[in-house]
This record gives structure tokens, C-alpha cells and sequence, in this order.
């Protein structure tokens, strides 16, 4: 039976806390696309690659869940901070299974 993937992209700052592991929760502004991708789909994992392309790093990890976020800011050792309300949607990464093309 095959995974069921949820692929998503993400940029530089976040890819690396991210693919680290300091950063177990992806926040996303609840556009039509993501809805559509979240609401009443289960899902085995997540692909994240930093840009497009097949040459461009990437990680799987586990999906464990999704809701909507609690208000806060999170700040990352790498600078990055993320500002969320509760219209976010917060999907709950588990552990990291694959790491390609990072160095």
C-alpha cells in the first residue's frame, strides 16, 4: 500500500529549522489551496523541498495532524520568526525519515 503524501514547499529559513527538527509544526495562512489539500484528507507524510524542481533538497516526515494554531509567535535559532493567529493552520510534523540533495 502507498504512502498518501502531502507536498508542500518552503523556503530557505524554513526548510532548515524545519529538516533540523527545532521546528515540528508547519503554519500555513488557510488559503483555498491549502484547505483543499487539509480538510477531510488523511495523510501518511509530508514532503517539503526548498524550491521546485527534482534536484532540490527535500525531506519526508511524518504527519501526524492538523488544526487550527494557537496565537503566538515563534521565534527559531536561525532569526526566523513566525507570527500566527487562529485562522492558521498548524499540521504537526513527527519524525524526519528522509533527507535528499542537503548539505
Amino acid at each position: 500500500m502507498s504512502q498518501k503524501i502531502l507536498y508542500l514547499t518552503l523556503k530557505k529559513p524554513q526548510f532548515h529549522v524545519t529538516v533540523s527538527g527545532e521546528k515540528t509544526s508547519e503554519f500555513r495562512k488557510p488559503s483555498q489551496w491549502i484547505l483543499s489539500r487539509i480538510l477531510n484528507k488523511e495523510y501518511d507524510v509530508v514532503k517539503f523541498t526548498n524550491g521546485y524542481g527534482s534536484d532540490k533538497p527535500y525531506f519526508i516526515c511524518e504527519f501526524k495532524s492538523w488544526k487550527y494554531a494557537t496565537p503566538a509567535i515563534h521565534n527559531y535559532s536561525n532569526g526566523l520568526v513566525v507570527k500566527v493567529d487562529s485562522t492558521y493552520i498548524e499540521i504537526l510534523l513527527g519524525k524526519i525519515l528522509k533527507i535528499e540533495n542537503y548539505k
